[in-house]
């Protein structure tokens, strides 16, 4: 493999990467939910130069934020160029963060289409990084925590950026199954995300234990080998039947088992009764449907809830309480419930402020713009959403959010489709 050269000699030579793609796989059903993007640098006779070293380089010699520059536009620039339905994870350092040029580059991306993946390379803990985090998510922006587990100061990294999807470290995930500790360890960070609403993706999955032990913990995505190589947009391999049959038989034994084991744990006690009770009796999927937002709704009070249906036009609400919106969202809605299904990822909205009110979609809209909100994808496979609102500032305490996903939890149970 040729020679990396030196870094600021490259990017005078005309510098050029190409890009590869490796799906990130939902562990709820096989579903391919986004990409990670994989930058491979070019010298000038487009021969591949080592992809750890040039980046290693990069950062001693101190150009990351001009390497990254080239990269977000070369990303951008496919964005705009293909037809991108699922969501494409980007890789930067952190000092790109706060560089004016690559904020614009991702502002021209369609909503939803890019998600921020910060590395563990830098020391970027602080203000100004927190401020840039947080203006990013405001804006409707998607972050991703790279790496977890791979060093001491992860905690810390989770509590300042608060990510949406957190990526465990190959290092955690490599022959999981023979080692208690590390399964401790995933076990713990799975335990995490459901309290703080964020998703996890198992990095390196290559064998099919590992990928049984990951749906055992919880854990919601994978990416690795034993599901798909890098590879080019025009070449990307999907994953095979027997990938998804193992996926799906794994999941229905852990659905199977689920109404006779619960922990001890009283929120979990309640919402298992009920499943049992709803499970016993002979209701309609409507009836049963009902039972379970209207019993979310009176310990929640919120003004409103409502359940949304995904269709080929859009997302129809289905069940509401405290409005009567009931027209389809399209697709293209700039829709907080859109996006939750689209991302396969619990969305929580929480601000005060209504400067950027116009992306809230029709149902907000129809509810004066409320502060604070909340949606849970639905179904295994999923097949819509629930969402819940408040009129004020911060109003999702972490015992709200376990309402309502509790509630979406026992809806996935219970309604594996709503019908027509």
């Amino acid at each position: 493999m040729p020679t990396t050269p030196d870094i600021a000699t490259w990017i005078q030579q005309s510098p050029r990467f190409y890009l590869v793609f490796q799906p990130l796989v939902s562990l709820a059903n096989g579903h391919v939910m986004g990409y990670e993007v994989l930058s491979r640098p070019l010298n000038a006779r487009n021969q591949l130069l080592c992809v750890e070293e040039f980046f290693h380089q990069t950062a001693l010699q101190g150009l990351a934020v001009e390497i990254d520059r080239i990269i977000v536009e070369e990303i951008t620039h496919f964005i705009q160029t293909h037809d991108i339905v699922s969501p494409l994870f980007v890789n930067l350092h952190p000092d790109s963060l706060v560089d004016p040029t690559i904020h614009h580059l991702l502002q021209s991306c369609p909503n939803g289409s890019v998600v921020i993946e910060i590395t563990e390379r830098g020391n970027w803990i602080g203000q100004v990084v927190e401020e840039v985090v947080e203006g990013f998510r405001h804006r409707g922006g998607t972050i991703a925590l790279d790496d977890f587990g791979t060093g001491y100061s992860g905690l810390e990294k989770l509590v300042a950026v608060r990510p949406n999807f957190v990526k465990l470290d190959r290092s955690l995930i490599a022959q999981c199954h023979m080692y208690p500790i590390k399964r401790n360890l995933m076990a713990s960070v799975s335990h995490m995300a459901q309290f703080l609403g964020f998703r996890l993706i198992a990095e390196g999955v290559e064998t099919c234990d590992e990928l049984l032990t990951c749906i055992d913990l919880g854990i919601e995505i994978g990416q690795g080998y034993y599901f798909a190589k890098p590879a080019t947009w025009d070449d990307i391999a999907a994953p095979t039947g027997e990938v998804i049959t193992a996926i799906q038989e794994r999941q229905q034994e852990i659905l199977d088992s689920s109404s006779s084991t619960f922990s001890g744990d009283p929120f979990v006690v309640h919402w298992v009764r009920m499943l049992q009770h709803l499970a016993e009796e002979d209701l309609s999927h409507q009836e049963k449907m009902t039972t379970l937002v209207a019993t979310a709704f009176k310990t929640l009070q919120p003004p409103a809830m409502t359940v949304l249906k995904a269709t080929k036009s859009g997302l129809l609400p289905v069940f509401s309480m405290g409005h009567s919106y009931h027209d389809i969202i399209p697709w293209d809605s700039p829709s907080l419930a859109v996006k939750a299904f689209q991302q396969q990822n619990p969305l929580i909205v929480q601000r005060k402020t209504a400067s950027i009110a116009h992306d809230y979609g029709p149902i907000m809209s129809a509810l004066n713009f409320p502060e604070s909100a909340a949606f849970f994808p639905v179904g295994k496979p999923y097949w819509g959403v629930v969402g819940s609102y408040y009129r004020g500032p911060y109003k999702w305490s972490d015992g709200r959010l376990q309402i309502l996903r509790g509630l979406a939890y026992l809806m996935t149970l219970l309604l594996p489709y709503p019908g027509p």
